[in-house]
């Protein structure tokens, strides 16, 4: 009996993971390459005004389907989940439907929310949220928003759900009077355009949900 007890303590040991680093790990939707053309579009616009975009610091046009902070040794199930997930996918349209100034001066391109893109954000978080790291501290920001905070709480992201509003992040805080320039001579001027979702990615974000590099990308395969 002490054989088997002494087998089985040891078997638990080697079980056990070790310490690993946490990174925020961003399951994103892939836009079809005229998205990318649109932003480079705004992106020089931006820049006639003193602005720099995001695009034009290197930062990837991306559309969020799912946010949060994840152990490093979870990414290859990370990675698993999102191949499933794209291969039981189609491509889709979408389309990018106005340029939205927030009240706390970033700049985002808004897309339309249809029951395809809700459905597909929805699945994403019921999917990979058990992966993420259940210590998390919520951002401050939230805690004024009590919705986000009991979907934070309960799924890793305060984005998900009902509070899922999809969009491309196009300028981080900046300069209020430039922003009202910019407005008034191009982002007010914008004329709705179709694109297709082409895919799953997976990046390493920063503290402003930005990345530089795709870790994995799966395409729709249906």
């Amino acid at each position: 009996m002490l054989t088997l007890a002494l087998i089985s303590i040891s078997q638990v040991a080697l079980a056990t993971p070790s310490p690993s680093s946490t990174t925020s790990y961003n399951l994103f939707l892939i836009p079809s390459h005229n998205v990318d053309k649109t932003v480079s579009t705004i992106s020089n616009q931006l820049k006639q005004q003193q602005l720099s975009s995001l695009y034009s610091q290197g930062y990837l046009p991306h559309i969020t389907l799912y946010l949060s902070q994840y152990s490093t040794s979870n990414l290859k199930l990370l990675k698993q989940q999102a191949q499933q997930l794209a291969s039981q996918w189609h491509q889709f349209p979408l389309t990018l439907e106005h340029i939205e100034r927030t009240k706390g001066n970033w700049l985002m391109l808004e897309i339309s929310n249809t029951r395809e893109l809700q459905r597909l954000a929805d699945t994403a978080a019921i999917t990979v949220s058990p992966l993420r790291s259940m210590d998390q501290t919520a951002p401050t920001w939230v805690s004024h928003y009590p919705e986000k905070l009991a979907a934070f709480q309960r799924y890793g992201s305060p984005n998900v759900f009902t509070n899922f509003e999809p969009h491309i992040t196009l300028l981080a805080q900046s300069n209020s009077q430039k922003l009202t320039q910019f407005m008034t001579k191009y982002g007010q001027k914008f004329q709705p355009m179709k694109f297709n979702a082409l895919g799953i990615g997976i990046t390493a974000v920063n503290s402003n949900g930005q990345a530089k590099a795709v870790i994995a990308r799966y395409l729709f395969t249906k």
